[in-house]
């Protein structure tokens, strides 16, 4: 018999393979037909927008009135936790050369006034309007000291707030205050914790004729999941049991992070129409509530978690490709921006992807009455108030 013909490789029958493998691994996993096929148009829908010939093909629809370079942020005041490496580094960096005062939120201090020393070399710009705060955005004290030191520091008040500080663990850890590591960091301190504590210098910003407005930096990831259960999403026991006297729910890190990634796309929805309810408008007392994906960009992070699977996602972006958008998101007009949108290169996205065809679908979207429970559970976990 002759041999059988090759079939070439081409970039379609490569997508085609690695949706078989995704398939394959998720019915061997027990994945219901909403997880398959959120997951599945995830990837397909990444490997267009996400990557960096998404970002080329989106940057080239820019206008010539949306030149980052050109704007002059004097006099501006920016906090953006995550700051001495990757996307937060970029952004940090950004800001600052545009001559806005920024405000460094490290864990590490080390590495924290190396990346300040770095950036400081590659501008003109006075050095005395880079600093760094030393803060664990997972500790319930940390992120209120933040809100303390920056009261001190900017009594007139803070322009933007950048939740961008993140951990995305293979193990469940705990936090010094018991909490589970990634969902303290992504959300229950690092996001809402921080904005709540924050809140009063963003509402000062407006108070001066500011137009405020805090970006969560979540992800694409979210698109594979709803927020579900406290006990799954918090990684806790069930409540009313203490902590290593109860069962807690398996953990897997991936869906982890991307529980927290779609719980701060419901915090910047529910908080825009909180301000809208008050009457709040951009401009004229009100602060901005928005989240924003970075696309799949070559960050330390993204290579430790991922390694030789990493593969699957290039062409990665750059960290500027992957800043430069949430850096326009901070900066912008706010009749520019659509307040609790998620946002990808300068542009709101979808938010939902789980249905036939890339519709919307239902699998993803949470019901009025688990959003109004896990901001209540939030609020009661903070301990805040």
């Amino acid at each position: 018999l002759p041999p059988s013909p090759r079939v070439r490789s081409t970039p379609t029958t490569s997508l085609l393979r690695i949706l078989i493998v995704l398939v394959c691994v998720g019915h061997c996993a027990g994945w219901t037909m909403g997880q398959g096929m959120s997951a599945s148009q995830f990837f397909l829908y990444g490997k267009k927008h996400f990557t960096q010939t998404g970002y080329v093909n989106h940057a080239a629809k820019y206008t010539k009135t949306e030149q980052l370079e050109k704007l002059n942020l004097a006099g501006k005041v920016f906090v953006v936790t995550g700051a001495n490496s990757g996307i937060g580094r970029e952004i940090a960096q950004f800001l600052f050369r545009q001559n806005g005062r920024v405000y460094m939120v490290c864990r590490d201090a080390g590495r924290a006034a190396k990346a300040r020393l770095e950036i400081i070399a590659d501008t003109s710009h006075r050095d005395e309007d880079l600093v760094t705060v030393v803060a664990d955005c997972s500790l319930k004290a940390d992120v209120q000291r933040v809100a303390s030191t920056l009261g001190r520091l900017e009594p007139a008040g803070v322009d933007a707030l950048v939740c961008n500080a993140g951990a995305l663990l293979s193990e469940r850890t705990l936090t010094k205050d018991g909490v589970e590591a990634t969902f303290a960091c992504h959300l229950l301190y690092g996001a809402y914790g921080l904005a709540k504590v924050m809140e009063p210098l963003l509402r000062a910003s407006a108070a001066r004729g500011g137009t405020p407005r805090c970006v969560f930096v979540s992800s694409g990831g979210m698109y594979t999941t709803k927020w579900p259960t406290w006990e799954v999403g918090s990684s806790s026991a069930v409540v009313g049991v203490k902590e290593g006297e109860g069962e807690v729910p398996k953990y897997d890190g991936q869906l982890a992070y991307a529980y927290c990634k779609r719980a701060q796309v419901l915090l910047a929805e529910e908080w825009t129409k909180a301000e809208e309810a008050r009457g709040a408008k951009p401009g004229e007392g009100g602060i901005q509530y928005v989240s924003a994906h970075p696309g799949w960009t070559g960050t330390p992070g993204l290579v430790a978690v991922y390694g030789d699977k990493a593969a699957w996602l290039q062409p990665l972006r750059s960290e500027w490709e992957g800043a430069e958008g949430i850096c326009w998101l901070a900066t912008a007009a706010p009749e520019r921006v659509v307040g609790g949108a998620f946002y990808l290169d300068r542009r709101p996205q979808v938010k939902h992807m789980a249905g036939p065809f890339f519709s919307e679908g239902s699998y993803t979207k949470n019901s009025r009455a688990e959003i109004e429970a896990l901001l209540a559970q939030l609020e009661c976990a903070a301990g805040l108030t």
